[in-house]
């Protein structure tokens, strides 16, 4: 429509669903009860910026890139280029089949808990194989 206005911020502001710990730059899932962290190969919404505390309570505001390049945590080693998804706590792994694909490496990392550069994509679920 002419004339609507459209939100092109790379961010969204959103209540925690419950208490998050040291989920700065983790994948979050976005439901009714607003911000969780992401479980393995869900399919995120984005990512919790580097400055969100340390510890989130419930019903708290945090922020979320929802798009664009950002930080992430690393959960295992990943290399430039490689598909990324959400392990079980939040961290980006390789994707692997059936997950979802969040975005993809800019950098390397060579072991879990690195913080490395991702372009968020949100590309969808890596095919079953076979």
């Amino acid at each position: 429509m002419i004339g609507t206005a459209t939100n092109s911020s790379p961010y969204l502001a959103a209540p925690a669903a419950a208490a998050i710990e040291n989920g700065k730059n983790h994948f979050v899932t976005l439901g009714e009860n607003g911000v969780s962290l992401a479980t393995e190969g869900a399919a995120a919404a984005g990512i919790l910026l580097p400055d969100t505390e340390d510890k989130v309570a419930a019903g708290e505001s945090v922020t979320v890139q929802i798009k664009d390049r950002t930080l992430v945590q690393v959960g295992a080693a990943v290399t430039a280029g490689d598909p990324l998804a959400s392990d079980a706590n939040g961290c980006a792994v390789k994707a692997a089949a059936e997950k979802f694909i969040v975005g993809y490496a800019m950098e390397s990392a060579t072991a879990a808990d690195q913080i490395i550069h991702i372009q968020i994509t949100k590309s969808g679920f890596v095919p079953k194989a076979g």
